[in-house]
């Protein structure tokens, strides 16, 4: 693996051998095309039509298909990196001169299936929900049917959960359309959702669940069904990992379905195209339903708002804080908490509500996210959504490199959450997006994290936690943690559905020998387990591998050696 790499992510696949998976390299090219097309920017922008009426231009990653589609030229992955065909850079030099949108999409290439990484337009979901009604009736099914967001009644739930837990599922045409109406939902919500605590009652806060349906049962037990009266907030990372993925976001969804104006949803790292291709969510889809379902699923993920404001008190989102601005990347930077990026200016919280979140983070987005200050709002929502989504909080003072990625991805400091609680009038921030020993944890006076799944991958042996917030009689929110432990489930591994997509869809991903050694860290992008660390404890041979990994100049370019 060269140094400079950022597509690369390790798990440990269900043969038991640990292998590195990357996206291969059609797939990766259907991720990056749109790079070439607006120099210096990740994304291309479009309109967002009559569907979002109060958002600015969205950021896709590409738009249009069928006779508008560009196909790349045979053979174009090269050990250099990813090029893009002739057609679509001479697209992208006619819309240099029109500065007008240009459409591109890569539907298929050779003919193989390919993961849409185009918005939906309101008429091409119109399309797939007439697709979906002409679908068959299932036969020899007596479950509940999904018949829309009037059918989502408590008995409904009850028996999804009852027949879920017995392996039966929603029928192909009701999973559909439960998750056309929840994108209809979603497009109407804003990127930072207002959320009241009722009156003597409580909020629940859930953190990262990952497909682990049996813990989410045990959690619901004890926290309660969301209602009007006992509102919830599932705070990202959903689905991934775990082996019943289609299971909770299918619950999930159902209860957003049920009571849409209490049921709240963030995006978290694990709601996104290029992590669900690589950790089950993807496989689950095609091995349960088919590959077209998780095209809509990623559409309804792009949809999730990225955070939600308690009482104007307590801020709710998946990950990090906004990064350093300027972006600089420190040449050599170790993870010692002495050795940081200073604090800079700090987005306040209509800067964040503004964030256009309708795109999807394509693998080279981290590095390209590294530069100096701008008023783009491109660059700029790009950057805080980075943050929003992969960012950790760490010991020491300022901003320091991620364990998540290679470059682009930061660590924030406690005078950081501070000093953004201070400038937004924040009590205090909820994340998750970590293993937490048990379940949850105060990382700095401001900043607490609750992660709710139990013994993770099965490895853990962690708690897991959910939050109940309540109003105080001092006027502010009172936050309690309640822990719980795992509980059996039937035998089947995490990441067992990956398997439909390194057998089925073997373009999509390739495999390559992760290099034998005990590394405390992932240095291939995504490692929750990250959070049972101290972070600030490092021996001094740790240090050096990420001093040789980091060689990079002030705005992210690699310093060529002697």
């Amino acid at each position: 693996r060269e140094a400079n790499s950022v597509d690369f992510v390790a798990e440990e696949m269900p043969s038991g051998k640990p292998e590195a998976v990357a996206l291969g390299s059609a797939t990766l090219l259907a991720l990056s095309a749109p790079v070439a097309l607006t120099a210096g920017s990740a994304f291309v922008s479009s309109n967002a039509g009559p569907s979002h009426p109060q958002r600015s231009p969205a950021l896709r990653v590409t738009q249009g298909h069928g006779s508008n589609a560009l196909r790349p030229a045979r053979g174009v992955a090269a050990a250099a990196g990813v090029t893009v065909s002739t057609a679509v850079l001479g697209a992208a030099a006619a819309m240099r001169r029109s500065r007008r949108p240009v459409r591109v999409a890569v539907r298929a290439v050779d003919g193989q299936w390919q993961p849409r990484t185009s918005g939906w337009e309101p008429a091409e979901l119109q399309a797939e929900r007439a697709r979906a009604q002409a679908m068959p009736e299932p036969g020899n099914y007596n479950g509940p049917r999904y018949m829309g967001p009037g059918s989502v009644t408590d008995v409904f739930i009850d028996a999804l959960l009852a027949q879920q837990q017995n392996g039966v599922i929603l029928p192909q045409k009701d999973i559909y359309l439960m998750v056309l109406d929840v994108i209809d939902i979603l497009r109407n919500e804003p990127t930072m959702g207002q959320v009241s605590i009722p009156a003597g009652q409580s909020l629940t806060v859930v953190g990262d669940l990952h497909g682990q349906y049996w813990d989410f049962m045990n959690l619901l037990s004890m926290a309660g069904k969301p209602s009007p009266s006992s509102p919830f907030i599932f705070n990202g990372d959903f689905v991934d990992r775990g082996s019943w993925s289609i299971e909770v976001i299918t619950t999930i969804f159902a209860m957003k379905l049920k009571d849409p104006q209490h049921v709240f949803l963030n995006r978290g790292n694990h709601e996104m195209l290029e992590t669900n291709i690589l950790y089950g969510f993807a496989g689950e889809c095609g091995s349960k339903y088919d590959m077209d379902l998780f095209n809509l699923f990623s559409e309804a993920f792009r949809n999730l708002p990225l955070c939600h404001l308690v009482d104007q008190k307590v801020l709710v989102l998946h990950a990090g804080l906004p990064g350093p601005d300027p972006r600089i990347w420190m040449p050599g930077q170790t993870h010692d908490p002495t050795d940081s990026i200073p604090l800079g200016a700090l987005p306040s919280l209509q800067d964040i509500g503004a964030v256009d979140r309708y795109m999807e983070i394509i693998p080279t987005a981290y590095a390209e996210s590294i530069g100096p200050t701008t008023t783009e709002k491109q660059v700029v929502d790009t950057r805080i959504m980075i943050d929003m989504l992969w960012g950790d909080p760490r010991g020491g003072d300022g901003y320091g490199p991620s364990y998540r990625k290679g470059k682009g991805v930061y660590m924030f400091g406690p005078n950081v959450s501070e000093a953004f609680c201070q400038k937004n009038g924040l009590q205090a921030i909820i994340r998750s997006h970590e293993v937490k020993a048990d379940g949850f944890r105060w990382d700095h006076q401001k900043i607490l994290s609750v992660f709710s799944a139990p013994n993770y991958l099965d490895t853990g042996n962690n708690k897991a936690a959910f939050l109940k917030l309540a109003r105080a009689a001092d006027a502010s929110v009172a936050i309690e943690p309640v822990a719980f432990s795992a509980v059996p489930h039937p035998d089947l591994p995490p990441m067992h559905w990956q398997e439909h997509i390194t057998q089925n869809y073997s373009h999509l991903t390739r495999t390559m020998k992760k290099k034998v050694s005990e590394l405390s860290f992932d240095e291939f992008g995504d490692s929750d387990f990250e959070g049972l660390m101290n972070f600030d404890e490092w021996e001094p041979d740790e240090a050096e591998q990420f001093q040789e990994a980091f060689k990079v100049d002030q705005y992210g370019r690699d310093l060529k050696s002697d």
